[in-house]
């Protein structure tokens, strides 16, 4: 990389969107441990292949250096040059609204972290701040949620509270948007996800990221985090009931044995409701750092089973319509053996969503990649049920992003 000075504002960017140009000033996130001796600007692709080989997932940037530069004339190797991913020109002819939505979830997760980081430096929140992010991503839930909802399925492990925060948010925007809520309320149900878990920065690692079973006295440590979270949110500005109730009553249930406060149901709003179901759901769903996630379909079945005594059925009835039989992300096998994974749902044939086949089964090998709609006229293909990723050792990552 060529040395350069003064980095203005950095942006973090995932490391398969680097391009040649890009100015580097640091690591984001990684897999293992490294260091960028010194900042630089990318200037030949071998230094995209030398970050992805050394196992970085995303680095910090910045915007005001980038330059258009050509790229090296000699014949090199693609970023995603294997049967197994999309190629980089196939990221770049993607239309433009999903390319604008991809740079909004990296921007909100950027945001995310921003949150916690000056929380835990007991700064108070700002909530203005949000407020935009918050704007775009519920105008990204009107115009493409699709695409918006791929991306929020590419986790990272160690990352859980910053991401399930995020998700939760656009989950609930989601949510309303399907029960017909008005704008407003679906930015302040956006905002109150991504705060509703702000009281975990006071929970003791060792109880907050544990593997097994909580004792009773680290039970009780980590259910007081919803007490935190509501004391750093009264410390706050520009904090409405909407988002107080998200972050107070997300542990709440309609049978009373909820917490922080054991509300009945006849106490917990519409609002409160849905932020039980959504969080659960979203929880149930992640990989974690000591367990993988679990397939909608079997997060569903826990909603299920716990409709009329820890949530409200209708409204777990309700959810599971709007998410989709087959939610997107969900990877699937096709009556011909193929895997695909659901990209876009069809809301007038829910068992028939469009595709991405990836792999098949009978030559247990990756396909190249192909866009199908299971509703079109002439595709004799159709759903036979889900498939663990892991069984197939499938990285989901490289067809999501």
């Amino acid at each position: 990389m060529t040395e350069d000075k003064t980095p203005s504002t950095p942006l973090l960017v995932a490391v398969q969107d680097l391009r040649i140009g890009m100015y580097v000033v640091a690591i984001g996130q990684q897999r293992q441990q490294n260091e960028i001796k010194r900042s630089g600007r990318i200037t030949q692709r071998r230094q995209l292949e030398e970050l992805m080989n050394l196992g970085v997932l995303s680095v910090w940037i910045d915007p005001s250096k980038t330059q258009q530069l050509s790229e090296p004339t000699a014949p090199s190797t693609p970023l995603a040059a294997t049967a197994t991913e999309s190629s980089s020109a196939e990221r770049d002819n993607r239309p433009r609204q999903e390319i604008r939505i991809r740079r909004l979830y990296q921007e909100a997760k950027t945001m995310q972290n921003k949150l916690f980081h000056n929380l835990k430096r007991g700064e108070p929140v700002q909530v203005d701040e949000l407020e935009a992010i918050a704007d775009e991503l519920v105008d990204s839930i009107f115009e493409n949620r699709d695409a918006l909802f791929c991306l929020a399925r590419i986790r990272e492990k160690d990352s859980y509270l910053m991401e399930h925060s995020l998700n939760v948010g656009m989950l609930l925007a989601n949510f309303g948007r399907f029960l017909e809520l008005e704008r407003p309320v679906l930015r302040e149900l956006t905002i109150g996800g991504l705060l509703h878990d702000t009281g975990k920065i006071m929970i003791p690692d060792h109880i907050l990221h544990k593997p097994g079973r909580l004792t009773e006295d680290e039970f009780i440590i980590m259910k007081s985090h919803v007490n935190h979270s509501i004391s750093i949110l009264k410390e706050s500005k520009g904090i409405t009931p909407i988002m107080m109730t998200v972050a107070a009553c997300h542990h709440e249930r309609l049978d009373g044995k909820g917490y922080p406060h054991g509300l009945p149901g006849e106490r917990l709003n519409l609002y409160a409701r849905m932020s039980t179901v959504v969080d659960v759901y979203d929880a149930l769903t992640a990989d974690r750092c000591y367990k993988a996630g679990m397939p909608a379909t079997a997060a569903f079945r826990i909603l299920l089973q716990g409709a009329g005594s820890q949530f409200d059925e209708e409204l777990v009835r309700k959810f599971i319509k709007c998410m989709g039989i087959h939610p997107v992300g969900t990877l699937v096998k096709l009556q011909s053996g193929k895997l695909a994974i659901v990209v876009e749902r069809n809301e007038d044939a829910p068992l028939q969503p469009k595709v991405k086949v990836i792999y098949s089964t009978v030559g247990q090998h990756h396909l190249e990649v192909k866009l199908l709609d299971l509703a079109r006229p002439g595709v004799n293909e159709t759903i036979e049920g889900v498939v663990d990723p892991k069984s197939f050792g499938i990285d989901m990552s490289r067809y999501l992003a």
